[in-house]
């Protein structure tokens, strides 16, 4: 396994090396003093970085929610619009089963297109002006005149019935007309239906993509935010803490003098000591 030297050495570059007896001619005050210094400046820059992070963050929340909001608007649209397909295409199936029922319960009847045809009435109209002729011309009493009278009621009504009969027979096949039309007309709306579908799904698509983006921003500018904010945090403990150190009296007995001492006698330095044994293999 690497070392933690090896793990972040680049590629060409020759690593630094430390000299440990100029380190340890760094008295430790002077040491703590260097460190706050360095705590100190970076508290002082990090805030206007962090400002201008945030400002980004929010700028990005803007974005990624815009984008949410119009891919979610198009989301919507086409729910609606296949729902609105799907119940065409159901009234279509609908229509076409009774096209079917009514087909097959007039197979072995004797269908009639068209109940009243035209040759019939015309039939008649030569028939009631026939009557209407003769009238006219035999001159009559009121008695002849009802006879003439009674006998085209007769026609007619002779002709009523004989429609009647025929409409009858014919119910199924208008019925079946009618199925048949509907059954069309629903499967046109399903179809235009569609073709606005595809159309809204296209827009979709790209704002989809474009959510990613801005959703992709919205977490970078989170994570270096968070960096930010972590190393200010970071630093004001580690301001706290070696203004401690730097405040105080260094004896004998403090860590960073044990440290030193140690170290000067050729033992192990922290980092060095606190490396897992894995990592030194």
């Amino acid at each position: 396994m690497l070392s933690r030297r090896g793990a972040f050495t680049r590629v060409g570059v020759t690593p630094r090396r430390v000299d440990v007896d100029a380190l340890l001619e760094v008295q430790p005050d002077l040491l703590a003093r260097l460190v706050l210094h360095r705590r100190e400046r970076l508290a002082e820059v990090i805030p206007d970085q962090l400002d201008a992070r945030r400002q980004e963050l929010e700028a990005a929340k803007g974005f990624a929610s815009d984008a949410k909001r119009q891919r979610d608007q198009l989301s919507a649209t086409i729910a609606s619009l296949k729902a609105e397909r799907n119940a065409y295409q159901a009234k279509a199936r609908a229509a076409f089963e009774r096209v079917e029922e009514l087909r097959e319960g007039m197979e072995g009847k004797d269908v009639i297109r068209t109940p009243d045809p035209a040759w019939a009435r015309e039939r008649l109209q030569e028939r009631l002006n026939a009557i209407e002729e003769e009238m006219q011309q035999t001159a009559g009493d009121h008695k002849t005149e009802a006879g003439f009278i009674a006998s085209m009621r007769t026609l007619v009504t002779e002709h009523e019935a004989w429609v009647a009969g025929r409409t009858e027979k014919a119910g199924d096949h208008v019925a079946m007309n009618e199925a048949r039309s509907e059954a069309h007309a629903m499967l046109d709306a399903a179809q235009k239906a569609h073709e606005a579908m595809l159309l809204v799904v296209h827009d979709h698509q790209k704002h989809h993509r474009d959510f990613v983006d801005q959703d992709e921003g919205l977490r970078r500018a989170d994570s270096r935010t968070r960096r930010l904010a972590k190393a200010l945090d970071e630093s004001e403990q580690a301001i706290a803490y070696w203004s401690g150190v730097v405040a105080e009296s260094l004896d004998a007995n403090h860590p960073l003098l044990k440290a030193m001492v140690k170290v000067a006698e050729g033992g192990a330095s922290s980092f060095v000591s606190s490396k897992p044994k894995e990592e030194e293999e």
